[in-house]
């Protein structure tokens, strides 16, 4: 799959917990190495929309990203308490 990443994503990944860096990395080499969506670990779609999914991440942690076709953009992280209000 193509990796896309927004602004807000890299802005969004500046945090100091080195574990979840960590998580957050083998997210996106999970879905690089992911030939279909079903590859992908802890992806859970978005109800109500078309185009919006979530990686869970370690235990409160999320990734808000938008499949189309073969492209995988990555939009937020944050931590689950604040992630909803900002994606999508």
């Amino acid at each position: 799959m193509e990796l896309r990443y927004k602004g807000q994503f890299n802005r969004d990944i500046n945090i100091d917990n080195s574990n979840v860096l960590a998580a957050v990395k083998a997210a996106i080499i999970n879905v690089k190495k992911a030939q279909h969506i079903s590859a992908i670990n802890n992806l859970k779609k978005l109800k109500k929309y078309t185009a919006h999914y979530r990686i869970k991440i370690a235990d409160n942690y999320r990734i808000g990203i938008i499949i189309r076709r073969n492209i995988v953009w990555f939009v937020r992280f944050g931590n689950r308490s604040n992630f909803y209000k900002y994606f999508p």
